[in-house]
């Protein structure tokens, strides 16, 4: 038994000595100093040494008004629940001093996730900061995991599209489940469970956990915009395929399907960054012929473009794109009429879309 927690212990902070002393006190409570020594074997020095400690930590206490003095466990719950409170308290702390400290943009990049509570803290937080658009393609036990942040986000008036293998339903959020429980192909051949999460077109989280969501297979947390820009492509490419392969098989007409990918287009546009827009472009005139090529100005965010239109305009590399002339717009101008995408109709997504 000692050899299975032993290693549960190292990862709350306990020695080799003080889990010894720790289950020998469970296992005889008001124990002396020595009779724990005696009875784990090891020196009486070193064994008082990790009885202060564990003392100091909050998992033992000791009874002075013994001769010699007798020690006892405390349950590791009560020890946990006290670290957890001086964590948040430290938190707040820290926090509290960092505001003035840190001032750089948010970082980017990808990074490994290597543990489940890190997959499920990060794809809250992307939740939480989501401002138009949450796409997740997710099973259903991670669905339930993060059910209150999807709520929530749809309540602030984020889109949210949920593509899912089993049925449910998540007030305010447009949801691809089928009608009955089915088994569909998965990525991970051994039956896993998968979280996808992208939001705004800006960062996601891709993750693979075992079958019974204990541990992480792969996972990563990407937050770079053009790669994010792409992922969000992919999600809405496999939410249109899924919905029209649906309306096909019911037999509706091709107007209707037409309306509804055009639909499903408007319900993930969000506003280009301005690292999406591309460093260089030629400006056209259609009635002249007269091209002109332009450089990105100082300040990209006075291109205002999204990201459909920057789909529907590119002609040529990813560097290098062909753009009419009300497809950049200056602040200082209104933008021509219709330049921008019509909002997309604010119960559209409330109703399930598979």
């Amino acid at each position: 038994m000692k050899e299975r927690i032993r290693p549960l212990l190292d990862n709350i902070g306990f020695s080799e000595l003080e889990t010894d002393v720790y289950v020998a006190l469970r296992q005889e409570p008001g124990a002396s100093g020595y009779r724990v020594a005696q009875k784990i074997g090891k020196p009486v020095g070193s064994t008082y040494k990790a009885l202060e400690t564990l003392r100091a930590k909050g998992a033992i206490v000791s009874d002075e008004t013994t001769r010699p003095t007798t020690y006892s466990a405390l349950p590791i719950s009560e020890y946990i629940d006290a670290r957890r409170r001086d964590l948040e308290a430290l938190q707040a702390r820290i926090e509290t001093e960092l505001e003035d400290v840190v001032s750089t943009p948010a970082h980017v990049g990808i990074f490994e996730l290597t543990s489940v509570g890190q997959v499920y803290q990060r794809c809250r937080e992307l939740l939480r900061s989501a401002q138009a658009v949450a796409l997740l393609n997710i099973d259903s036990r991670p669905l339930e995991e993060l059910r209150s942040e999807l709520e929530a986000a749809a309540d602030r008036g984020v889109r949210v599209l949920i593509k899912t293998r089993a049925p449910t339903q998540v007030p305010g959020c447009g949801i691809m489940a089928p009608a009955r429980t089915q088994a569909l192909p998965s990525p991970d051949a051994a039956g896993g469970e998968e979280i996808a999460v992208a939001v705004d077109c800006r960062e996601y989280v891709q993750a693979f956990l075992k079958s019974d969501g204990s541990e992480v297979e792969e996972a990563i947390w990407v937050r770079r915009p053009r790669l994010a820009s792409e992922v969000c492509s992919l999600f809405q490419s496999d939410f249109t395929l899924t919905r029209v392969r649906a309306m096909v098989q019911a037999g509706k007409e091709v107007k209707e399907i037409g309306r509804e990918m055009l639909r499903l287009g408007r319900m993930v546009e969000v506003q280009a960054t301005p690292e999406l827009m591309p460093q260089e472009w030629v400006l056209t005139d259609a009635r002249k012929g007269v091209q002109k090529r332009r450089r990105q100005q100082s300040e990209p965010q006075a291109m205002k473009v999204t990201l459909r239109q920057i789909e529907t305009i590119i002609v040529a590399s990813s560097r290098t794109v062909t753009i009419e002339p009300a497809g950049i717009m200056n602040p200082d101008q209104p933008p021509p009429e219709g330049t921008e995408l019509p909002p997309p109709d604010a119960d559209a997504f409330n109703e399930p879309l598979y």
